[in-house]
């Protein structure tokens, strides 16, 4: 597995927090030592020199959805920039009512909260949510098939889940909800940047993501890819100036939907989080996502081999898993959670679930150091 690994001179092109490990990319990812300067190059020195800066400010959005289609390998058309996962999400369900008469959402038990806030939101439109039975394998899409029928409108799925880290077959899931009359929308956002995310090949109807998780792009830069065969066919109820066909226009009896994603974007977009959002990804991309894969995968390896014999008690993963290494730790949490602490090592916990998440920036000595926290005596004891 060493051939795997990355070189660690990747390491330096990242923020790292001193004097820890750090293992919460499933959080947060590091900020890439180039954000800065592109922040300022795209964003605050066009505005110091020219006042009205939109020009420079429109081309640096342009640059990032054509720097994320081709991480996708979609059209840059077919993207639309949104502030976080339920935004997206909350403007591709204002189009569905005119769509389809079916009435209901079908998504599993473990997604995460957010989604299952906007949906249950949408009760007072005549929408309902169904679940997953909770022993279901969200992975398989047996699963989901066994839970269509002709009421299911949208099939919502995670590409990986938060909770679990489970790898969902969501080209088999859209297939499945194809063939039972439904629409399929993935959650990309525990997945694009550590595992390939390919909207086109899947034959999904529309994919969510974000930035700040593993492209390392930071907060507010997330996305809604629409299928090209849902590029004019959908009409969002949610809708501002920037979804016209020409936003400059500006005659307010006169509105026609952009020809393309741009009819998703509602008002006046921000910039920032894209210009840093474009930092992360140009990293991701430069590495490329199959050797960040393969690294973590290995370290995940060397870890597991390290330590799943001394701690039986535990329940590690089983099947295809994401990024993120979840082992239920059971009644040991909070004792693994004070060993953690006390060795530097920057992990998270759901419940008993512990989350461990080596990225791009991470190296052997990261999982050496970890198996030796999860191997201390007061764990042994």
């Amino acid at each position: 597995m060493s051939g795997a690994l990355l070189p660690q001179a990747v390491a330096a092109r990242f923020h790292l927090p001193p004097g820890v490990t750090y293992l919460k990319s499933h959080s947060v990812g590091c900020q890439p030592r180039a954000a800065e300067a592109l922040l300022r190059d795209r964003l605050l020195t066009p505005w110091a020199e020219t006042g009205e800066a939109w020009p420079h400010w429109l081309a640096a959005i342009d640059d990032w959805r054509a720097a994320l289609a081709s991480l996708l390998a979609v059209e840059a058309r077919d993207l639309c920039p949104a502030t976080n996962v339920s935004a997206g999400l909350s403007r591709y369900l204002s189009a569905l009512g005119a769509a389809t008469p079916r009435r209901t959402i079908l998504l599993a038990p473990s997604a995460f909260p957010t989604i299952g806030y906007v949906v249950s939101g949408l009760a007072t439109e005549g929408w309902t949510a169904r679940t997953l039975p909770a022993g279901a394998d969200v992975r398989d899409p047996e699963s989901w098939a066994a839970a269509l029928d002709d009421e299911v409108a949208l099939v919502i799925a995670m590409h990986v889940s938060s909770n679990s880290g489970a790898l969902a077959d969501i080209a088999g899931i859209a297939a499945a909800a194809h063939a039972a009359g439904a629409r399929c929308i993935a959650d990309s956002a525990q997945a694009v940047g550590i595992v390939p995310v390919t909207p086109a090949l899947w034959g999904a109807d529309a994919v969510l993501g974000t930035s700040v998780k593993w492209l390392c792009g930071g907060p507010g830069a997330a996305w809604l890819w629409v299928a090209p065969h849902d590029r004019t066919a959908l009409d969002p109820a949610e809708r501002g100036w920037w979804s016209h066909e020409n936003p400059f226009e500006m005659d307010i009896a006169d509105f026609r939907y952009a020809p393309d994603a741009r009819r998703w974007w509602g008002g006046t977009p921000d910039v920032a989080p894209f210009i840093l959002s474009a930092a992360g990804i140009a990293e991701i991309a430069a590495i490329g996502v199959e050797r960040v894969r393969a690294h973590n995968i290995a370290l995940q390896t060397m870890l597991r081999d390290a330590i799943e014999a001394k701690t039986p008690q535990w329940r590690w993963p089983t099947g295809a898993i994401g990024g993120t290494l979840c082992i239920d730790t059971g009644a040991d949490q909070p004792r693994v959670a004070a060993a953690l602490d006390a060795h530097g090592i920057k992990a998270d916990f759901r419940g008993s679930v512990m989350r461990l998440s080596f990225h791009a920036y991470s190296g052997a000595g990261d999982a050496e150091r970890t198996a030796n926290a999860l191997s201390s005596s007061s764990l042994q004891a």
